[in-house]
């Protein structure tokens, strides 16, 4: 029993680690000093904000869905009341989901029309700017997420301006969600919240959920932000603490054996005994 308990801290103190290293890892990109760049921020607010007109919408089985009709308010309202952020987002929804397929010649028009409001190099970047920023977050979250494979402690990439296809990276899925899934209800509720406030928000740190099967849920929340763009995207990570919270020993065992798990790489091994060598072959002058 006292073993069981000893573990049960163990895993505690390891989740509160892995949030603590990726907190600070993200703050880092977030604020990291811009020494030649004088980009600065679109003006006006994120699309997020407009709760009027805000595109996406959930049904009465909690599944996202992009309104055409919101959408093409969105267009119109921000025709008449530009905002360069909001915009700009309306923009990068509107691609990602190929949403001018679906609209009238009338209605492409001012699409375009408010797409104008904005500079071409703006528009030519969207995407770009996007695959720069998570190339490095989707590296983060696969290298902490595979060093945990097992655990049940997941790790996911949000891109917070397409909630219908969100998820960009993903390890450990403790929901069965996948790549290229939406956001939840939750999540679009997270990013109005950071969009009410348009600022470099601070994270959300180890609030409790439940799973629909009832399984209890740690989880944190990291806002990641572009200089020009604002909000781009989540990292979140959700560790069930069903297993560690439970009375069956071997569930909390196995968690805990995937934790202290490791694999054996030549390559690494090969460059740990040449670093020890190096150390002992090294001579330093005397004084």
């Amino acid at each position: 029993m006292e073993s069981t308990k000893l573990n049960k801290s163990a895993v505690v103190i390891l989740a509160a680690l892995i949030v603590c290293v990726l907190t600070g890892v993200v703050y880092y990109f977030n604020n990291k000093p811009q020494f030649i760049s004088a980009t600065k921020t679109l003006t006006g607010k994120p699309l997020a904000a407009y709760d009027d007109i805000y595109p996406i919408v959930v049904d009465g089985s909690g599944i996202l869905h992009l309104d055409k009709d919101r959408f093409v308010n969105a267009v119109a309202y921000l025709n008449e009341q530009p905002s360069q952020q909001a915009i700009a987002d309306l923009i990068y929804l509107g691609q990602q989901n190929n949403i001018t397929l679906e609209l009238s010649s009338e209605q492409k028009a001012a699409y375009q029309k408010v797409a104008s409001k904005l500079s071409t190099d703006d528009i030519a970047r969207i995407t770009e700017q996007r695959d720069n920023l998570f190339r490095t977050y989707r590296d983060i979250v696969n290298g902490i997420g595979q060093t945990f494979a097992g655990t049940g402690i997941e790790i996911v990439l949000h891109d917070t301006r397409n909630p219908i296809k969100s998820i960009v990276a993903i390890q450990n899925t403790i929901f069965g969600r996948q790549l290229g899934g939406p956001n939840t209800n939750f999540g679009v509720q997270l990013i109005k919240d950071y969009s009410a406030v348009n600022l470099r928000g601070s994270s959300y740190i180890s609030y409790p959920l439940t799973a629909k099967d009832g399984r209890a849920v740690k989880s944190s929340t990291v806002p990641l932000f572009d200089e020009r763009y604002g909000l781009i995207g989540f990292i979140c990570i959700n560790i069930d603490i069903s297993k560690v919270r439970s009375a069956d020993r071997a569930a909390v065992n196995s968690f805990i054996q995937a934790l202290i798990r490791t694999e054996e790489q030549p390559h690494i091994s090969e460059m740990v005994d040449n670093s020890k060598r190096e150390i002992q072959t090294t001579s330093y002058p005397k004084d």
